[in-house]
């Protein structure tokens, strides 16, 4: 196997797990009302997770906030009608099921007044996303056109374990009875490894060929964040824009093969771009227990790029691998749209909110280049008191799109953009959020907790 090919294998795992499994990339922020009203809350984002949708939002709490929330995830995903580009080999469909589990936010807010304006600062921490991933199975090739003698079989497993996490402090201000400004700086930190393995029949009556690869991609970065809102008595406008950022991306990776030196290969000092998205919301007051609010995302996946990784020419997408003036890949729309209905109990609210959206991403695989748009519907509910709010919501994404797949070991050496079949890929998810927020009523004694501990 040669430097180069074994160095263009190792490049492709620099491509974070989730564009490989069908993941939505989609920006979203944390929480379970949120999610429960279909990610539609740029302008609503009045308690302890609005950092994560709109920071100027902070600037409603009036009591010290702390908010955790958990989230489940089940995805799977189908490839059907994979042939050879040639159209001469045919492979049989591949249906694969994962689920992964982690805390997605904890943060701290605390409200004050300078100069008799409401001030929120915040320390937060979220999981934006979760690359946990294992596609492992049995695939048959069979020759097109030909009985079941001319089958084999080829046994591939490509597993992803790690995160993107975020680590953010924001701070808001209510200028006006109308007006709130808000900001967040982000430090993005990603830890994945990545191990894809590959056996299939060799040369009789020789062993099976086989290949393993491994590596461990790592990024670190930071952003910036600001947003609006403006209230009304019935009406709430939100606005939020999500600076871009270039981060540190570091690979380390190693492969083997039939026939061939291991090898292994460090590569430092590239960068990875995350784009810039801007929203606008809208949310409306109908009478005391009915909310509906929508929001409008715009995405640059056109400007999602990589550079400095030796072997590709200069800044390239991270979607296509192709360069900025040849890139397909679209800058996208999304819409989304919940309503929320209160029923007051002695003491407590107990919400009931319904949620869908449209998220088209930029595109999906680098070699069928086709776009996918994730279809959105959620429900949620939650039992809310004065001092404490428990809510919970489920949602369920699906999309389809082009894909390729990669099922041989000389097109795995061969690496880069190399594929054996194309097809059609179906994604779908199941999402479970739970959120616990917590505040403080006696902010009198916290106060002197805290000149105690501090003087």
């Amino acid at each position: 196997m040669a430097a180069a090919a074994a160095l263009g294998l190792l490049l492709a795992a620099g491509r974070p797990a989730a564009a490989q499994i069908g993941l939505s990339l989609n920006r979203s922020g944390s929480g379970a009302r949120a999610a429960g009203m279909g990610d539609a809350f740029v302008a609503i984002s009045d308690d302890g997770t609005a950092a994560t949708w709109n920071p100027a939002g902070l600037a409603q709490l009036r009591q010290p906030e702390f908010s955790f929330v958990y989230v489940a995830n089940n995805r799977g995903l189908l490839f059907a009608g994979m042939r050879s580009f040639d159209d001469r080999v045919a492979y049989t469909n591949q249906t694969y099921n994962y689920t992964n589990s982690s805390p997605e936010f904890a943060s701290a807010a605390v409200p004050f007044s300078i100069a008799r304006r409401p001030v929120t600062v915040q320390a937060g921490w979220q999981r934006l996303y979760q690359l946990g991933a294992d596609i492992t199975g049995n695939v048959d090739r069979v020759a097109a056109g030909t009985g079941a003698a001319e089958r084999s079989t080829v046994s591939r497993s490509n597993r992803s374990v790690g995160n993107i996490d975020v680590l953010s402090v924001s701070g808001a201000v209510k200028l006006t009875s109308r007006l709130s400004l808000g900001g967040t700086v982000n430090w993005w930190r990603g830890d994945w490894s990545e191990q894809l393995s590959i056996v299939e029949p060799g040369a009789s009556p020789g062993p099976p060929a086989f290949l393993f690869k491994q590596s461990h991609p790592q990024i670190r970065g930071h952003s910036f964040v600001a947003g609006l809102l403006l209230g009304y008595p019935a009406w709430t406008i939100g606005l939020v824009y999500h600076a871009p950022a270039w981060s540190d991306l570091r690979l380390e990776g190693e492969a083997s093969a039939t026939g061939a030196t291991p090898t292994s290969v460090v590569v430092d000092g590239a960068r990875f771009r995350w784009p810039r998205s801007m929203a606008a919301g809208l949310s409306r007051r109908l009478g005391s227990r009915w909310t509906a609010a929508g929001s409008l995302t715009s995405d640059q996946w056109t400007d999602t790029l990589v550079d400095g990784v030796p072997g590709t020419a200069g800044v390239v997408n991270f979607f296509d691998e192709a360069p900025t003036d040849l890139t397909t890949t679209r800058d996208t729309l999304s819409v989304n749209f919940g309503v929320e209905r209160l029923f007051v109990r002695d003491g407590a609210v107990v919400p009931l909110r319904f949620g869908f959206g449209w998220e088209p991403q930029g595109s999906m695989d680098p070699v069928m280049r086709d776009p996918i748009g994730f279809l959105l519907f959620s429900a949620g509910g939650g039992y809310n008191t004065n001092r404490f709010k428990l809510d919970a919501a489920v949602q369920y994404r699906s999309g389809g799109f082009r894909a390729s797949d990669t099922l041989s070991v000389d097109t795995a050496l061969a690496g880069g953009l190399a594929r054996d079949a194309e097809g059609r890929a179906e994604t779908h998810e199941w999402r479970i959020k739970v959120s616990a927020i917590y505040r403080i009523q006696d902010t009198d004694k916290l106060r002197s907790i805290l000149r105690k501990i501090f003087g």
